[in-house]
């Protein structure tokens, strides 16, 4: 089995869970933004991996692009995210992300990190601007997955895991299941 993980980070959290899982596979990384789908096609296995950026995955435009190109391959996605994994998050994403002629494609999410004062000034005035607002809320109102945000605020925090990886891993492998 041959495969191609493409990856979009931003921050270094996508592309150490792409580098883990090209540990694992053996498969080749190419950016997003550089990959030919003339290449990824000739690739049994496709993988997408990027940032979760106001629902939306880094780089998910190249696979809705170029889907039809992809019949009949394994393609899966992962993205990361500063907010734990949380069923309602990641259903979120999903249907932001992965409707229509993608709705089918597995998807993994892996907590990654956060650094604020390491962002662009963009993320960093709406990362701001968000944890203003979790400090507004009553602190029983905060859910789960956004806690995170409001806890590390200036803080550096790294929460990869290589871990993580293991359900696509084993699904790759053909012993995990169908359903993520």
């Amino acid at each position: 089995m041959n495969g191609i993980i493409l990856c979009q980070s931003k921050y270094g959290a996508s592309r150490r869970y792409a580098e883990w899982i090209a540990e694992e596979t053996g498969f080749r990384i190419t950016e997003t933004k550089k990959a030919d789908i003339k290449e990824v096609a000739k690739y049994d296995v496709i993988i997408l991996g990027g940032g979760v950026y106001a629902s939306s995955i880094t780089g998910i435009a190249f696979l809705k692009k170029n889907i039809g190109a992809l019949a009949g391959k394994k393609i899966y996605v992962f993205c990361c995210g500063a907010a734990p994994y949380d069923e309602e998050l990641v259903e979120g994403i999903r249907k932001r992300n992965l409707s229509g002629a993608l709705s089918d494609i597995p998807l993994f999410y892996y907590q990654g990190m956060w650094d604020l004062n390491g962002m662009k000034f963009a993320d960093r005035t709406m990362c701001k601007m968000y944890v203003k607002m979790l400090s507004k809320k009553d602190p029983s109102e905060i859910k789960a997955w956004e806690r995170p945000f409001f806890e590390a605020r200036d803080k550096k925090c790294d929460w990869t895991d290589k871990k993580f990886i293991a359900p696509l891993i084993e699904m790759i492998k053909g012993k995990g299941e169908e359903k993520c």
